[in-house]
């Protein structure tokens, strides 16, 4: 079951759910909870569910007393179900957790007491590059709701009325797209935070920039939206956009801490305070990436009110860890809550790659400094979800999280359980670990295998180091098609096609080279050069291969490079 429960204790009896089900819930029950588990008893087999008690009964809605806030209940024995909520998105989430539970027609006996350990747990779409469709989006926000993440934050560089175009109000289409998106967020029980980020041109002292701000605040307001974010990141802080900003505030960081807290308290006192339904304002802010005392972070930290949420990217943009111990010091030196937006597996930096390693270098103690760990995911958002799924663990229950075991669940439920493409994923994944980041050793799998080739060759074995090594090499050949078959998802497959058709062609070259080893064992100098030609040329193929997303429709895709180049360069060079 994922995320892994807080408390699970199982039961002797189970249920057999069989041809017709009760129901009993009370008026208030929530709606997409019911939803839940009426599509899986229908999917169970069950083919009459009546209002009321039956031979089998499920009980949705009754109060789980004594537990925090999205907490849940969930007992299954004596021929009933019962799924009880702290709260609607409780009650949602113990109807999430029976449709993992049912095992065709028949349930195990189980009681379950669960609660998220973190308050955000999701994404936020705060890449630059080509966004994520409208659709992507959609499918995103069914994806947080089945896996019991609850934030989403719309905050895409390259949306122009997000960044550049702040002030102009969305078009009524693109209006719409981002009614209909808080709709599926209000479904999933995902709360659509709209981001904006007004850094590039703001004028602090300007009431009609302020007034502006608003505007497209309430735009979003009136559509349903309940979570807002002020996003000053990545923008020159000591470039004011008026004189009046620069006599008020003066030079340098302080300066600029000083205007921006000016700006969030209005927001805070005059437009969040006077709406209760509305989740705490959130702000990232210039300086998102260190704990280093600076002007610009005491003033945060003194002049802006302190029911604002800061989020913080850790010891660098792109840290390869964050401890409990750093998370503590980002607290105190802003002085506010800390929301952890963690750069990964974001891939708008590394320009050939998609980013398929585990989630790791992240302490389980976060938990006890920070409000929530949010993903920015790639370009990609189907590829994404493979790192996502290790967020949603992580963020519910950290205690228990262990990188390598949710890394091969989330490849496993990419692969919809079928062993073959979740082989076929384990090799994929190998040949796209590397990030400079996190991650700092390429394609680990692969290296020993062809280490191990070459100790092997220089003991005089050549035919041993072939038969060792080409069964792996064919595996990678394989694993493209295996993936387009296999895979749950079509949009992994799609998205990630550049780099599936690049293996296939890098594996062909691999494959190629153990010929061309074989043609200098034998001493065969005609067939030396034709092999060596074939490797040139599928190297050139592989080469030429662009994905149709910016940043990565600049340069070719990267598979296992400093280790398959460096094989067929090897080769080539005995050869």
């Amino acid at each position: 079951m994922t995320p892994e429960p807080q408390e699970i204790t199982r039961r002797d009896d189970g249920v057999d759910l069989g041809d017709t089900v009760g129901l009993v819930h009370g008026p208030a029950t929530d709606p997409d909870a019911e939803r839940v588990v009426r599509e899986t008893l229908t999917a169970a087999g069950v083919q009459t569910i009546v209002d009321g008690e039956a031979a089998v009964t499920v009980r949705l809605g009754a109060d789980a007393d004594g537990l925090p806030a999205e907490g849940y209940v969930v007992s299954v024995g004596d021929n009933q179900i019962v799924l009880a909520g702290a709260d609607p998105r409780g009650t949602f989430y113990a109807a999430q957790t029976l449709a993992q539970l049912v095992q065709g027609n028949h349930v195990d006996g189980v009681e379950i007491r669960d609660w998220p350990t973190m308050r955000y747990r999701g994404s936020i779409e705060g890449f630059y590059g080509t966004p994520w469709s409208h659709a992507d989006r959609l499918d995103h926000l069914d994806y947080l709701g089945t896996h019991r993440m609850n934030t989403y934050e719309y905050a895409p560089k390259d949306d122009p009325y997000h960044r550049e175009q702040w002030r102009d109000p969305y078009p009524a289409d693109k209006l719409a797209e981002l009614g209909e998106l808080i709709e599926r967020s209000l479904r999933n029980k995902v709360d659509f935070t709209f981001a904006l980020s007004p850094g590039l041109s703001i004028r602090y002292t300007d009431d009609g920039d302020f007034q502006a701000l608003l505007a497209k605040f309430e735009a979003l307001y009136a559509l349903g939206a309940r979570a807002f974010n002020v996003a000053l990141d990545d923008i020159e802080y000591e470039k004011w956009h008026s004189s009046e900003d620069e006599e008020k505030y003066g030079p340098g960081g302080g300066g600029a801490g000083h205007a921006q807290s000016d700006l969030l308290n209005r927001i805070q006192r005059e437009w969040v305070a006077t709406k209760p339904d509305l989740a705490p304002l959130q702000m990232v802010p210039t300086e998102y990436y260190n704990v280093d005392e600076t002007p610009y972070k005491q003033a945060l930290r003194e002049q802006m009110d302190s029911a604002v949420v800061v989020h913080w990217t850790g010891i660098g943009v792109v840290p390869e860890q964050i401890t409990s111990a750093q998370a503590a010091e980002a607290k105190a030196v802003f002085g506010h809550d800390i929301l952890i937006w963690d750069n990964y597996p974001v891939n708008d930096y590394a320009h050939a790659r998609i980013l398929l390693a585990p989630y790791s270098g992240r302490e389980p103690g976060l938990a006890d400094q920070v409000v929530g760990v949010i993903s920015n995911p790639m370009n990609q958002a189907g590829v994404s979800k493979l790192a996502l799924y290790s967020f949603a663990e992580f963020g519910w229950n950290p205690a228990t999280y262990d990188e390598d075991a949710s890394w091969h669940r989330a490849i496993a439920e990419r692969a919809g359980g079928d062993a073959e493409t979740i082989a076929a994923l384990e090799v994929f994944a190998d040949l796209t670990t590397y990030d400079g980041k996190l991650h700092l050793v390429n394609a680990p799998v692969l290296a020993a295998k062809t280490a191990a080739f070459w100790e092997t060759w220089r003991a005089g074995d050549l035919a041993g180091a072939i038969a060792d090594l080409e069964p792996y090499f064919e595996a990678i050949e394989n694993a493209p098609a295996t993936i387009r078959d296999g895979v749950s998802d079509p949009s992994f497959a799609d998205e990630a096609g550049a780099w599936l058709d690049a293996s296939f062609l890098w594996a062909q070259a691999l494959r190629t080279s153990l010929r061309l080893l074989e043609a200098v064992a034998e001493g065969n100098s005609s067939d030396v050069a034709t092999t060596r030609d074939q490797i040139n040329h599928l190297v050139t193929q592989a080469e030429s291969i662009r994905d149709t997303r910016l940043p990565h429709s600049t340069t070719h895709p990267r598979i296992g490079d400093g280790v398959v180049d460096a094989f067929l360069k090897q080769a080539i060079e005995t050869a």
